[in-house]
């Protein structure tokens, strides 16, 4: 896998390692509305199929498609996201994206990495295909964007898995329970190192 795209699923994975199924499904503060840790990386994951999807099209056909062409609201957007790596703010997810109850079981922690990092690897694989047959052509069309190359999809990629990286954090800090820190057994630093007390001054 790339390394711009490995450490987006690093980071990721390490979240929601120790979150048990139970968790991985609650909403902050009880709200359906809000998307629990799961549906953060349902999103994500619905997002690299899709990406996939359009990257075999395009392989099954050996061909690229017909809109290579950017709108300026496109470029614009492409200038934002990609250059600058910032997503705007209010917009809301495609239907295809939108996580649906009930379409992937409950997973802890450690499946929800394996599946992002299985989901991943699987559209990497298909970029490394694009950039053999096409070069640096745009190879696919992304819904606001409009058509990138192999290099851009990657960028838009981490750009977006950054941001939900984000929520993802908040997410957990308000269902997942407090970690404890573990207290310190033995003798003391100052007892290890046979540090005299500090003597009053004269």
């Amino acid at each position: 896998m790339h390394a711009v795209l490995e450490r987006v699923v690093s980071q990721m994975s390490s979240e929601v390692l120790s979150l048990n199924a139970e968790t991985t499904q609650l909403h902050p503060n009880g709200l359906a509305y809000k998307w629990s840790a799961q549906q953060v990386v349902e999103h994500l994951v619905l997002g690299y199929r899709l990406t996939s999807s359009a990257l075999e099209t395009r392989l099954n056909k050996g061909r690229l498609s017909r809109k290579r062409k950017r709108t300026y609201l496109q470029w614009s957007l492409q200038l934002m996201i990609l250059t600058f790596g910032k997503l705007p703010r209010g917009v809301p997810a495609l239907d295809e994206l939108m996580p649906v109850a009930g379409s992937f079981a409950a997973m802890d922690g450690q499946q929800l990495g394996n599946l992002i990092r299985q989901e991943m690897d699987a559209m990497d694989k298909l970029f490394d295909a694009c950039r053999r047959k096409f070069g640096m052509e745009r190879v696919a069309v992304h819904p606001f964007l409009g058509p990138l190359r192999v290099d851009q999809w990657r960028r838009f990629h981490v750009v977006h898995g950054l941001h939900h990286l984000t929520q993802l954090r908040s997410v957990i800090e308000q269902v997942a329970p407090m970690r404890v820190p573990a207290p310190i057994a033995g003798p003391t630093l100052v007892e290890k190192l046979h540090v005299p007390a500090q003597r009053p001054l004269a």
